[in-house]
């Protein structure tokens, strides 16, 4: 069942909020929802009923994004606001989050919005939950038998109260301000017998950061003797200065119902800094002990400390599965999983979902990290038992050391998460050590990928066209070596400012981000056009075939056979005109549904090419199954072939093996006449390669066509 929102949009475009609503109801939302489109609009909005979010276009007639956050800050009605535009630059968005906005989205990315809407929703909850979490403090503050102060011990060694409540007059019979005053009337009531005591508490919690607890008698100015029990948690601030922040209760009556009260209080304070599932710290603790840490390095030479930040692998497929008490008993487990890993001065943090943090305190060197990383990662490979079902969950784990050029917790957890999804990418169960490569790294990938939707956009992609040959002469002796059977359309990015990009510096990011499926459908659709373009006008030299790659994701579009068909009715073309590849590592994903797949292109005709055959692992099980016409060698193998030698046998194992299930050989990369020789020895039928042509542009290769002969390598192919 989708979810109630009451959203209330800020947009002059009908259009445009209706496609805001699809987005948000393909998100899982349903969504509530008012138009407006003035101030006065906006304002009588605010004040009908109450809204969730707030989701405004930056530019309308009269009225703009600014001036609709100046009204919602002016309601002070904690009301997320995201700003929706497809033109807002960053230095304007980054001025919009200064003065308020909770996020960003650009319209030609609003796949995000429900991601975002989500966020900030679980935020402003927060938010809700701490501003009721404060009131309840200053209730109980109001209303506890006893002083809550603040207590400042500065660098030059002088002490001084920030804060004491109104509980001073009844425990102290002084009244806040004449503490603040002069602090050392507080002392003056302490026993004289229990002043050794005391300071030695106080000396030793302000060397070793450890709280504060101590009881001891007073004798106030009216002559009465009273015991009193101070607790009180220090914390260091950047200029050294300690500061405590405590209470002091009255422990001479009534001490079991004190002690309940004491009870209360310190859960008030631990439910605030704890994660209530698995009783972890939270990111709020975390972030304090980061901050500590930072300080400390920055003071010690010779201090030491290091991130570890954890994601389970898969941890969804357990929450979808099992269902969501497994997921939480899973999450639950793998808390006591980390605490026994670790020392009493080390902290575990869980900071949402299935993400956990570790901080290693006071460490010789990386080492030690390692060392503790390797004995989590081992322990995670014993199996669980969760609903009476045995699974096996790993993590990536990233690690940054501390360093004194830290500054902020925030920093250290992007440092640490970056590394994470490093070791991610890599392997299940692995772990990756930061750099600072990974941080530019990291900010590159977001520059490219915001380039490549730009780039798409502005239409800045082209297809380039490398010729196939037949490079064996036919069974009868008649010359057909160097023939041109087909192209091989590749797609390139002509950026306005590098110039041509190959794919290998945007194809991996494009799969990252879903963006491959669009760039392939249109490299299918602009490589048909191209091919029936040039059916019409060379006819004689047809057939001639068209290869076309498809990545991972277009295999698992549920639409593919359809948005093919689509494709070749609108170009006219027969399925036999063109040629799919795979490549040999997409066929283990989902064997079943991949051969079913193919079976169905295979059906319409359409080619099937495996390529970069030979760099796969167990496809070889699953080849004589496949509806394949054809394997192409790697041109990893073609590069590297010498007569004899490893790579020459796999060529030929290759080949000979495709001959016996009837399938066609291509190979890659062929640059010299001597490996093409190798091939025509070992019986491969076809070749591509800047031996015969480099990829050439549509003109280029439309010249070709349009040339006397359709060999390519007359010379040498013989």
């Amino acid at each position: 069942m989708n979810e109630p929102l009451n959203v209330l949009i800020i947009e002059d475009s009908e259009e445009d909020t209706m496609l805001l609503l699809h987005e948000l109801r393909c998100g899982g939302f349903n969504p509530i929802w008012e138009r407006v489109q003035t101030d006065k609009e906006l304002r009588i909005a605010l004040n009908s009923r109450t809204w969730d979010v707030m989701i405004s276009d930056y530019r309308l007639p009269g009225f703009n994004a600014s001036a609709a956050l100046e009204i919602a800050k002016q309601s002070q009605k904690d009301i997320p606001f995201i700003l929706v535009s497809g033109t807002i630059g960053e230095v304007l968005a980054v001025e919009m989050m200064k003065a308020g906005a909770n996020d960003y989205v650009m319209k030609d990315n609003l796949n995000r919005l429900p991601e975002a809407v989500r966020r900030e929703l679980r935020d402003a909850q927060v938010r809700a939950e701490r501003k009721q979490a404060q009131k309840l403090l200053r209730t109980l503050a109001s209303n506890i038998p006893g002083m809550i102060y603040s207590f400042v011990q500065h660098s030059d060694g002088s002490t001084a109260f920030d804060y004491v409540s109104f509980g001073c007059l009844d425990l102290l019979e002084l009244t806040p301000d004449q503490i603040l005053e002069n602090p050392s009337l507080c002392f003056e009531q302490i026993h004289l017998d229990d002043r050794p005591g005391y300071y030695a508490a106080g000396k030793e919690s302000a060397q070793t950061l450890k709280p504060f607890s101590h009881e001891w008698r007073l004798v106030t100015p009216s002559g009465k003797l009273k015991w009193v029990q101070a607790s009180a948690r220090p914390e260091c601030r950047e200029n050294e200065e300690i500061v405590w922040y405590g209470v002091l209760l009255d422990v001479s009556e009534r001490q079991a119902a004190l002690r309940d009260r004491k009870q209360a209080q310190e859960l008030i304070i631990h439910n605030a800094l704890h994660d209530p599932l698995t009783d972890l710290p939270n990111r709020t603790l975390l972030v304090e002990r980061l901050e500590l840490a930072i300080n400390r390095a920055k003071r010690l030479e010779n201090y030491r400390y290091a991130v570890l930040f954890l994601d389970l692998d898969r941890f969804k497929v357990i929450n979808d599965s099992l269902g969501h008490l497994a997921g939480d008993e899973l999450l639950k487990n793998t808390a006591h999983k980390l605490k026994t890993h670790l020392r009493d001065v080390d902290l575990v943090a869980r900071i949402g979902g299935d993400e956990f943090v570790v901080l290693l305190e006071d460490i010789p060197d990386i080492e030690k990290a390692i060392q503790i990383t390797e004995r989590i990662l081992a322990d995670f490979q014993t199996p669980l038992i969760l609903n009476d079902a045995e699974v096996v969950v790993s993590t990536s784990i990233g690690i940054v050391l501390g360093t004194n050029s830290y500054s902020q917790a925030s920093d250290l957890l992007r440092d640490a998460d970056i590394a994470m999804y490093r070791a991610k990418a890599q392997k299940a169960n692995s772990y990756k050590i930061f750099d600072v490569k990974m941080h530019t790294q990291a900010v590159n990938r977001l520059t490219l990928e915001t380039d490549i939707r730009k780039a798409i956009e502005r239409e800045e992609f082209i297809i380039y066209y490398q010729p196939i040959v037949d490079i064996l002469d036919d069974a009868y002796g008649e010359q057909s070596a160097g023939r041109l059977i087909g192209f091989e359309a590749l797609l390139r990015w002509q950026h306005p400012t590098r110039g041509l990009v190959l794919p290998n510096e945007f194809v991996s990011i494009a799969e990252e981000t879903g963006l491959i499926v669009q760039l392939d459908s249109w490299v299918l659709y602009k490589a048909c056009q191209q091919l029936a373009n040039w059916k019409t006008k060379f006819a004689t030299r047809f057939p001639i075939k068209i290869s076309i790659n498809l990545s991972a994701q277009d295999i698992r579009q549920g639409s593919l056979i359809e948005d093919i068909d689509q494709i070749l009715a609108q170009t006219n073309l027969e399925g036999d005109c063109i040629t799919l590849e795979i490549t040999e590592s997409m066929l283990i994903e989902n064997i079943s549904n991949t051969i079913d797949l193919l079976s169905q292109l295979k059906s319409k005709k359409i080619q099937i090419s495996i390529d970069d055959f030979g760099t796969g692992y167990s496809s070889l099980n699953y080849l004589h199954r496949l509806p394949a016409d054809n394997l192409k060698i790697d041109r990893s193998f073609v590069s590297q072939m010498q007569q004899g030698n490893r790579n020459y046998q796999v060529v030929n194992t290759i080949i000979a093996l495709s001959n016996q299930l009837g399938l066609a050989v291509v190979a890659e990369g062929i640059e010299t006449p001597q490996q093409l020789q190798w091939l025509q020895q070992l019986g491969c039928e076809l070749g591509q390669g800047y031996l015969f042509s480099k990829p050439l542009t549509h003109q280029a290769a439309e010249a070709l066509l349009a040339s006397k002969t359709l060999y390519l390598c007359s010379d040498y192919c013989s």
